[in-house]
């Protein structure tokens, strides 16, 4: 299964369905850290300033993911570069790379390098993905831990996109003016970080995917989430992914492209990957 994690976190989106959904929410409430009368405008605001504002970074990770019937471990890295590259690599046994996902504004690559093969294609050659609005900039603010619209190509969201929704103490901005799935992000009433972001498609109770964030640590002026857990829905079974991410630190120095030597890879469609995934994994 380890040679599949990153195939596995790249089809997570897919499994959601269906229309935009229409979520009321209040315009105050008596926000915990904000006072009685706080409204949108103010945690949106209070949560825009908090965004990272280092324009690249490197760290390490350890990459577990599971689901009832199998699990896997690995280590690896995480390079970042605002507005052009995600970077994950996964190495066995610390010594020896067997995977890649490169993300960028034109394309998504996954490397295989145990069995020597990789999927590089658009955003838009995924249906979901067209259909939907979802491109780089929606996993670029999904690792940074940032609010965002889809289809807001990396520019700071205004607080029209959002409906404020309290539930049990719970701090939720809402925006569903997506034709296909709802966005609700949870936010830290100890930080006003973004805790929770999770996608939903139309009359669905609980969501598609769930990307949470925990163990916040210092990154220059800010924070940066020290785990991410990822949970989402394939037909068969739940799968969920933990990044671990230590060493987190400001750094440019390094090759934001990768080259891959088409006489000894095989490239494949994603929709081969996605179907082996299926297979594969549940």
């Amino acid at each position: 299964m380890r040679k599949y994690i990153l195939f596995l976190i790249c089809a997570a989106l897919l499994a959601s369905c269906g229309s935009k959904r229409q979520l009321a929410g209040s315009a105050t409430g008596n926000i915990p850290g904000m006072g009685k009368g706080a409204g949108v405008a103010d945690v949106v605001r209070m949560v825009n300033a908090n965004r990272v504002s280092e324009p690249s970074l490197s760290a390490k990770i350890s990459l577990s993911i599971g689901t009832s019937n199998n699990s896997a471990r690995v280590g690896g890295s995480l390079k970042m570069k605002r507005d052009d590259v995600i970077q994950i690599s996964l190495v066995a046994l610390g010594l020896m790379e067997v995977g890649r996902l490169e993300l960028t504004p034109d394309y998504m690559m996954v490397v295989d390098r145990m069995n020597r093969q990789y999927v590089k294609c658009g955003y838009s050659e995924v249906d979901f993905f067209r259909q939907s609005g979802i491109d780089f900039y929606t996993f670029q603010s999904l690792f940074w831990d940032e609010l965002f619209v889809l289809e807001g190509k990396g520019e700071v969201p205004a607080d029209d996109n959002f409906q404020l929704k309290m539930e049990e103490g719970e701090i939720r901005l809402v925006n569903a003016g997506n034709r296909n799935i709802a966005l609700t992000f949870v936010v830290d009433a100890a930080n006003l970080l973004v805790g929770e972001t999770s996608f939903a498609g139309n009359g669905t109770d609980s969501p598609v995917l769930k990307w949470k964030y925990e163990e916040w640590s210092k990154l220059g002026e800010q924070l940066f989430p020290g785990a991410m857990k990822i949970s989402f829905r394939l037909p068969k079974d739940d799968v969920e992914a933990v990044f671990r991410i230590s060493s987190v630190k400001p750094d440019a120095t390094w090759e934001t492209r990768t080259e891959v030597n088409r006489n000894r890879y095989t490239e494949i469609s994603p929709q081969a990957a996605f179907r082996r995934i299926m297979s594969l994994a549940l």
